[in-house]
């Protein structure tokens, strides 16, 4: 309890905003402002036991000054709390030194309002000319002692001259020794400020190259199934421009006996000309035109759904500048990763589908796409014949996350290939067949979206890779 509350006085108005000099200004005036008023609250009980008018008086005044500070800075106005606590702590010490004997209450009090002002001011000519009134006070003070009885004289010994050398000296060698430590701490902060600089550079840096990499390794799985995409593309493309020549030749039969119709009200011999169209009709068969017809334009309509879906699952994982969370349908990620990877698995491999009902996730569609892209095509570069891969998505409603598990029966791997796996560069494919960045990249991407991603795999017994996303992404 009493750490929190430190914790909470300490950082009083310290926001993002101000300069460290200034937060630290404010967290020394928090702090010391703190400390002074339960000081003060308990000069302020015993003075009324003692029946002390004045002496209840000057710490009340204390309470009020340490006090009114800590409630400026609520309102995150430091720059207000600053002047205040600087002239109304020289206006008290002054006053208090007026009151009392020096020998009970020495003028070192000026000490406070000497080093404060170099603590807490940034520019350094207010700091110097502030340290100059701290000065001019002290003096001050000391021939008010000098020709002045005090206004509450104690009995007790008298201590030093009029003017006290001694605290003058001390005044002076602390308010350079505080100038001294606030020099240290401005080049130590220059030199932070400098390196945060240069760190922050460097981030951004890495930040453009994982981008670079993570697009060149989209690219490069794009590259390995370019051969397959063009083939799934060529074969619709090919029914659709078989189907046209006869098509073509259907419309111009069609075409022709329209025209013979259309010429009947010329005609000068109705009964031959009719005679002639029935015996083109019976040739060409109507009836069967028409039917044919509706069958190509299908079949031309079926090759350019089948040549648009190829296109749009291609367009979905290509997707390079796309970096901002959306809703995302998992399936429909599932559906147009598997077009793009037809070629390679069909005859080959059996895809079992076993769909959950999910909601819709928070994430990025071309980068989830990527990570279903490099787990199923590492799937079925394992299974070196024939085989079968498994998906399965489920929901768990108590987590409010998904889950995705994608198994293959290929050659699987040991403990050691698997510790290795998502690490950077990492393969064990022949020189030039991978990059070793696939799954790195896939980890860092699970990552992103605040899921995780695991393995489990025994030689000869296939891989199963387990990946848990939440619905919602939690606020930044």
């Amino acid at each position: 309890m009493l750490k929190e509350l430190w914790k909470f006085i300490t950082n009083l108005g310290v926001s993002d905003k101000l300069s460290q000099f200034d937060i630290r200004a404010l967290i020394l005036l928090n702090q010391v402002s703190f400390i002074m008023t339960l000081w003060f609250i308990f000069t302020t009980l015993l003075s009324l036991f003692q029946y002390n008018a004045l002496a209840f008086f000057l710490s009340l005044s204390n309470v009020i000054l340490f006090s009114a500070v800590l409630f400026i800075n609520s309102f995150g106005r430091p720059g207000l709390s600053k002047n205040y606590f600087v002239v109304f702590g020289l206006v008290m010490v002054f006053f208090v030194n007026m009151v009392f004997d020096k020998s009970f209450n020495p003028n070192v009090q000026f000490l406070s309002t000497a080093i404060f002002p170099v603590l807490i001011y940034k520019k350094r000519s207010v700091a110097f000319s502030l340290v100059m009134i701290s000065i001019i006070a002290f003096i001050g003070a000391n021939i008010y002692q000098a020709n002045h009885a005090p206004l509450m004289p104690l009995e007790v010994s008298k201590m030093g001259a009029a003017f006290n050398g001694p605290t003058f000296i001390v005044m002076i060698v602390v308010t350079l020794i505080a100038y001294f430590f606030r020099n240290v701490s401005e080049e130590f902060e220059r030199k932070v400020v400098e390196k945060n600089r240069y760190l922050n550079e460097l981030i951004e840096k890495m930040k453009t190259m994982q981008s670079q990499m993570i697009n060149s390794e989209k690219m490069a799985s794009l590259g390995q199934l370019t051969a397959g995409i063009a083939h799934e593309i060529n074969n619709p493309i090919n029914f659709v421009s078989s189907n046209i020549s006869p098509l073509k030749t259907d419309l111009v039969e069609l075409k022709e006996l329209c025209y013979k119709y259309k010429q009947l009200h010329r005609s000068e011999n109705l009964e031959n000309d009719l005679k002639e169209i029935e015996s083109f009709s019976e040739d060409i068969d109507p009836d069967f035109l028409y039917g044919e017809i509706e069958t190509l334009i299908n079949g031309i309509e079926e090759g350019a759904g089948r040549t648009k879906e190829i296109v749009m699952g291609l367009r979905s994982f290509s997707r390079i500048d796309e970096d901002e969370f959306k809703e995302v349908n998992i399936h429909d990620g599932f559906d147009s990763t598997l077009m793009l990877l037809k070629n390679k698995i069909k005859n080959r491999i059996e895809v079992h589908m076993d769909f959950g009902k999910l909601p819709t996730i928070e994430g990025i569609p071309g980068k989830l796409n990527q990570v279903l892209m490099n787990i199923l095509n590492n799937a079925s570069e394992a299974i070196q014949d024939k085989g079968d891969i498994f998906i399965k998505t489920e929901y768990k409603s108590k987590k409010r996350e998904i889950l995705i598990s994608i198994k293959d029966n290929g050659i699987g791997m040991n403990e050691a290939v698997r510790r290795k796996l998502f690490e950077p560069f990492y393969t064990t494919k022949e020189i030039g067949k991978g990059t070793g960045l696939g799954l790195s990249i896939s980890f860092g991407i699970i990552e992103k979206h605040h899921g995780n991603i695991r393995v489990n795999s025994k030689p000869g017994e296939g891989s199963e890779f387990i990946i848990t996303l939440p619905v919602k992404q939690p606020q930044q």
